[in-house]
């Protein structure tokens, strides 16, 4: 049964490695690492993260300084977020988080049927 699990288990992630979804997500992602424009983006939006960060430990939460921190944060992430090459990484992203919510579905759908049969008796 053991050895039955293994091969089961390495033709899935044969089959995870061909799939269009996962490999364009790949993809992208290294399109993502490479692109200077969304590397500064990012490195906008994690500076604005760390200030926001920061400044919660010297303004109170509903202050007016805390107010334009979480504005200019606000501001790096939708730049970012709106990048065209973001937002077709955080689209395939999605498809690929759908894959797994299906196969997770299938391989542990009674396996959660069967404890909570347990949990009741």
């Amino acid at each position: 049964m053991t050895k039955d699990v293994y091969n089961l288990a390495g033709e899935l992630k044969e089959m995870l490695d061909n799939d269009e979804r996962i490999i364009r997500l790949n993809k992208l992602e290294k399109e993502l690492n490479s692109n200077e424009e969304v590397m500064a983006l990012s490195y906008q939006k994690d500076v604005a993260v760390s200030s926001y960060s920061d400044a919660l430990n010297h303004f109170p939460k509903d202050s007016e300084m805390m107010k334009k921190y979480q504005h200019e944060l606000h501001l790096k992430k939708e730049a970012l977020d709106n990048h065209p090459l973001v937002k077709k990484y955080l689209q395939a992203y999605s498809d690929v988080r759908d894959l797994y919510f299906q196969i997770n579905e299938i391989l542990f759908k009674d396996l959660s049927l069967h404890l909570k049969e347990k949990r009741t008796k």
